[in-house]
């Protein structure tokens, strides 16, 4: 039987990620974070190049230009390249290092009154997923997930796509086969690879489909971009409920208790129910 769901998912992004009081160069914090910093450092020590530039140019600081390697006087290319510069402004002993700090700004919370700003920006997406269902024995396969998700304005394509095909797969994963059992005793049974199952190259489905949904907007991210690493896990819900639903076109009258993961042990039970 075969089973399609759709799924409209919303991630809250945080504005920070702070541990202790130290920044944490892990998820999205990194891009949205630690990119900030950077280029605040970059503005900080190309605005020195420029003074050194208008310098050498007898012109003003505002008419200075860096583009493609090359540095531009009132939109006109000088005889002066960034190879050339840097080193004007290294025998000049100016400092070509940089160093900057960066908070999400705007971001507030009130938890007593339950009213504030505690988000720089929301991720938004869709994804439909389809699925076989073995009515014998129980096993399935994920045969196509198809997923619109918002990047803001992405940096990098290839490495989104494979960020979202990641988290994709670890959702799956999370709502397929990752069973947490303890014993009557309350001892954690499933605490080695042999006894928590965990997708591998296998569990991905046949086809993945992604499409950009670019949204050109300020969101205080660095280059209007968004957090691809984290929000994509939530997809994998898809593959749940699109179990159940092949479930239902299978046994119309199937009883399916909201427990996931979805094992094939659940699912065979379940057609049969």
């Amino acid at each position: 039987m075969e089973g399609v769901i759709k799924i409209i998912t919303a991630k809250d992004i945080k504005g920070k990620n702070e541990i202790g009081g130290a920044l944490l160069s892990a998820e999205s914090a990194t891009a949205d974070l630690n990119g900030k910093a950077t280029l605040m450092a970059c503005t900080e020590i190309l605005k020195r190049l420029k003074t050194v530039a208008a310098s050498a140019l007898q012109a003003n600081e505002s008419d200075i230009e860096f583009i493609d390697e090359i540095i531009y006087c009132n939109n006109v290319a000088s005889d002066l390249t960034w190879n050339k510069i840097v080193q004007m402004a290294f025998v000049q002993r100016v400092s070509l290092s940089g160093h900057a700090h960066y908070s999400t700004p705007e971001i507030h919370f009130d938890k007593t009154k339950k009213k504030g700003h505690p988000f720089a920006y929301h991720v938004y997406g869709t994804s439909a997923t389809t699925v076989t269902v073995d009515c014998l024995r129980g096993i399935y396969e994920v045969d196509k997930v198809d997923i619109v998700h918002d990047f803001g304005s992405s940096m990098n394509m290839p490495i989104d796509v494979g960020q979202i095909e990641g988290g994709l797969v670890q959702g799956i994963g999370w709502m397929t086969m990752e069973e947490v059992v303890y014993d009557a005793n309350g001892k954690l049974r499933s605490n080695a690879l042999s006894t928590y199952k965990v997708p591998d190259i296998y569990s991905v489905p046949k086809e993945i489909n992604i499409h950009f949904l670019e949204t050109d907007k300020d969101n205080l991210a660095i280059f209007k971009s968004k957090a691809v690493g984290e929000p994509p896990l939530m997809y994998g819900i898809g593959a749940y409920f699109a179990l159940e639903d092949a479930i239902k076109n299978f046994n119309p009258k199937a009883t399916i208790p909201c427990n996931a993961p979805m094992t094939p042990e659940k699912t065979l039970m379940a057609l049969y129910s």
